[in-house]
């Protein structure tokens, strides 16, 4: 496994262990990809931003890693440079993003949506507000 896929393993374990560790002993058994609006409502606003950076860390190296293989050095050039270019897939920052999935998981028929897709979604919405 290369230096940078170690690191973004790193990250998706980090966000997993914070999130399993705020799990009831009834949702215990729910893996990442099953996290929905269940999970992000009882998490203080800290924990949101701190939840939505990993995820925002794994997608910038996921970008930096079609761009810029290499080492962790190339890995971490690549996120700097698509983010000074404003190209990254999640280019905005991890409060606008808690935000506006506190917005979306106001809706009670969005509570089952899974927060990945929910991050798509608003991404999405918030790149069609851009200028």
């Amino acid at each position: 496994m290369t230096l940078g896929r170690r690191w973004w393993v790193v990250a998706v374990t980090a966000v997993a262990a914070f999130a399993a560790g705020r799990a009831t002993a009834s949702q215990a058994e729910r893996g990442w990809l099953a996290y929905d609006g269940r999970e992000w409502t009882p998490f203080a606003p800290r924990e949101k931003q701190v939840y939505v950076a990993g995820f925002l860390a794994g997608g910038a190296l996921a970008d930096a890693e079609r761009v810029a293989p290499g080492d962790s050095a190339a890995l971490r050039r690549g996120v700097d440079s698509l983010a000074r270019g404003g190209v990254l897939r999640f280019p905005f920052g991890q409060v606008v993003y808690a935000t506006q999935l506190d917005e979306f998981y106001w809706w009670d028929n969005h509570i089952p949506v899974p927060l990945y897709l929910a991050l798509r979604d608003v991404n999405r919405r918030l790149k069609r507000q851009e200028p």
